[in-house]
C-alpha cells in the first residue's frame, strides 16, 4: 500500500463522523465521509478505499444492504469493511459476519483510539479479511464489542 491508506467512513451523524475522522487523520489516514447509504455506495465504487467504516442505520440505503451490494459486485467484492453501529443486535452482528465484515464495533464502547487501532489491525491482516466472494462470507474478524480484537 503506497502512501497514506484511504478510509471511507459512511456515517450519518456529523458529530460522530467528525470525531472519528479527526482521530484517523491524526493517525495518518486519508478519510472521506459519506452521510448516507447511496452516496456511500457511490464513493466506495469510485474511491476503492483501503478500509470502509460502515454504520448500519443510514438514510436511503441501510448499511447491511450496502454491504450486500458491495459483495455482489465483482469490482467491490473484496473491499475491507468494518461495521460500526449503536445497534448491538446479535441478528445484525451475525448478518455482518455472513457478509464478511472484518469487524463489528459497537459505538457505545468505541473510543476514537480503538477505531484507529482496529483500522490498523484490519489493514495489517488484510489477507485474513478478504471476502470469499461466494456469498456466505468467511466471518473472520467478527468482533462483538470493544473493537480492536478480531476473532477467527
Amino acid at each position: 500500500m503506497a502512501g497514506q491508506p484511504r478510509v471511507l467512513m459512511i456515517e450519518d451523524h456529523p458529530d460522530i463522523a467528525d470525531l472519528y475522522q479527526l482521530k484517523l487523520q491524526l493517525e495518518g489516514y486519508r478519510v472521506a465521509v459519506a452521510a448516507d447509504g447511496v452516496s456511500g455506495l457511490q464513493m466506495a465504487r469510485s474511491l476503492k478505499p483501503d478500509v470502509t467504516l460502515l454504520d448500519v442505520h443510514l438514510p436511503y440505503l441501510d448499511g447491511l444492504q450496502l454491504l450486500a451490494t458491495l459483495r455482489e459486485d465483482e469490482a467491490t467484492r473484496e473491499l475491507l469493511v468494518v461495521v460500526f453501529s449503536e445497534d448491538d443486535s446479535p441478528k445484525l452482528m451475525e448478518e455482518a459476519k455472513r457478509l464478511s465484515a472484518a469487524a463489528y464495533l459497537v459505538k457505545a464502547h468505541l473510543l476514537p483510539s480503538r477505531l484507529s487501532e482496529t483500522v490498523g489491525d484490519v489493514l495489517r491482516n488484510r489477507g485474513r479479511f478478504v471476502a470469499t466472494g461466494n456469498g456466505n462470507g468467511n466471518g473472520h474478524g467478527h468482533s462483538t464489542g470493544h473493537g480492536a480484537k478480531q476473532a477467527s
